[in-house]
């Protein structure tokens, strides 16, 4: 099979001169927040939640933040626009030294530091630029302020596989199963399909039946030597049952795990692992990327899990509370799999968390790319990604975008 190889291209501007692994003496001096727009590789169709097509762009808002030494760091908010609190609050980082963010240890960060908890913990998505700004002060890639190395590469599964069937009518089942083809050939070792399309895109049970076609169709195109998730993105809250009547239709399919198949509800899922533990179904399954405080999952895991893959997501969690959740994982053999959709830097973050943690098994590639940034040293190759190694999270600004005359306007907080 042949795979193919991205690579992103430019260095972290300003970090060349910066001592490797010495912090630089800096203070911040600006915060400039900005819409930014990203293109998906193709049309992606709709979810069971949504009201249309996701399409082939997204928004979200870009984060820079300044400093008197000529570094920035660069980074995006969660799935929220900044409000009147934020542009407020965030104001406390003004004239502080970036490392006082944190806490260290061994030249690790260790935690939120006392001074700048609050913010942090109430806008976890800022990990993203200032783990990118130390990283550049220091002159070491994200990933060391995480901790040590324990992969190479980090493998990724393509999680833009949505409700093509409906959108192109026309080829029905065959489009979804087309793009996991197209994955799958451009070398992604597992794929995401969405389903759940009986919750408001289907009467019930023909929703159901075309679900199962559909995981049915794609093992059958894919093989069984590559991972074959399923998200219903809650569609089963009104009714659990629907849950348990795909795992049992899908059992000889290996499904490699359901995601969402409700929201998180403790009660239903021991309700639907005690069945499938009667029936011999072994399907792992995966929750959690709308939970905002890590011991939410603790009832998940105590006293027997009920779930196998947990998902805060990357921004909304941040880098810290991302890793912590691995950490409360690992003693109950849980693995860890950070959300990621509508960022390509959310990418980013995750390959940086993955490489140091053996409990974070992987991470959500959306295929999207952003032309306001540039980075380097990030290969896809074979299903997996190289990490880079240049200071911070390897990312710049593209400023020959930025200050193209149809850039949205900026916020800049001083």
């Amino acid at each position: 099979m042949q795979s193919t190889r991205r690579t992103f291209l430019v260095t972290a501007a300003g970090a060349a001169s910066i001592r490797r692994g010495q912090p630089a003496q800096a203070r911040i001096t600006a915060i400039s927040l900005s819409t930014i727009q990203g293109n998906f590789h193709k049309f992606v169709a709709m979810n069971s939640q949504d009201d249309e097509p996701k399409g082939t762009s997204y928004t979200n808002v870009l984060v820079r933040i300044a400093t008197d030494a000529g570094v920035e760091g660069v980074g995006v908010m969660g799935y929220t626009p900044p409000d009147a609190a934020f542009l407020r609050d965030v104001r406390s980082l003004l004239g502080a030294d970036p490392e006082s963010a944190y806490e260290f240890r061994d030249g690790r960060v260790w935690g939120r530091s006392a001074t700048l908890s609050g913010l942090l913990t109430r806008y976890k998505h800022l990990d993203g630029p200032l783990f990118d700004l130390i990283g550049k002060l220091r002159g070491v890639p994200c990933w060391q302020l995480l901790g040590e190395s324990v992969r190479e590469t980090v493998e990724v599964y393509d999680g833009t596989l949505y409700f093509s069937d409906l959108w192109f009518q026309d080829r029905g089942v065959q489009a979804v199963v087309d793009e996991a083809l197209e994955a799958t050939g451009n070398g992604y070792r597992g794929v995401k399909l969405k389903i759940g399309r009986g919750h408001k895109w289907m009467p019930s049970e023909e929703g159901l039946d075309r679900d199962v076609e559909i995981i049915r169709a794609v093992r059958s195109a894919i093989g069984f030597d590559r991972k074959l998730l399923v998200d219903a993105n809650n569609a089963y809250a009104g009714d659990p049952g629907l849950a348990w009547r795909l795992l049992e239709r899908t059992k000889d399919q290996r499904v490699d795990w359901l995601e969402e198949a409700f929201p998180d509800d403790v009660t239903l899922y021991q309700e639907l692992r005690a069945k499938m533990a009667r029936h011999g179904i072994q399907t792992p399954i995966a929750d959690g990327e709308s939970v905002r405080d890590v011991e939410e999952f603790r009832p998940f895991l105590e006293p027997q899990p009920v779930i196998d893959v947990m998902q805060m997501d990357i921004r909304t969690g941040g880098l810290l509370d991302c890793r912590t959740m691995a950490d409360l994982g690992t003693p109950a053999g849980v693995r860890a799999v950070p959300h990621n959709w509508g960022a390509q830097v959310g990418l980013f973050m995750s390959l940086h968390l993955a490489k140091t943690h053996k409990n974070i098994s992987g991470a959500e590639d959306d295929r999207s790319t952003c032309p306001a940034l540039t980075a380097t040293g990030y290969e896809f190759r074979d299903g997996t990604y190289t990490v880079s190694d240049e200071p911070g999270l390897g990312v710049a600004v593209n400023e020959s975008f930025y200050e193209a005359p149809d850039f949205p306007g900026v916020t800049v907080i001083r």
